[in-house]
């Protein structure tokens, strides 16, 4: 997930996916835990509200979903099977 981590961090999108669809998915979601924390900072406002009517047991479930098919993904990719 490094390399995908950092082809997030220079704004490669489409190269951080195909290096690792989920570290392409929590690059974006640190980027944006960091926009809301320092808007936090700022504003003196929490977006935990926000946080708790995203995160439930669907989200959950969908994190590990997503979790294991880029995990297939990459085991695919890796032996040669796929691109």
């Amino acid at each position: 997930m490094t390399t995908s981590f950092a082809f997030a961090a220079k704004g490669h999108l489409i190269d951080s996916f195909i290096a690792q669809p989920m570290g392409c998915l929590l690059a974006l979601a640190t980027g944006m835990a960091l926009v809301g924390s320092a808007a936090t900072i700022v504003t003196g406002l929490t977006f935990w509200p926000v946080y708790e009517r995203l995160w439930n047991a669907r989200a959950a479930w969908l994190l590990g979903l997503a979790t294991l098919l880029a995990w297939g993904y990459k085991t695919a990719a890796m032996r040669g099977w796929i691109g």
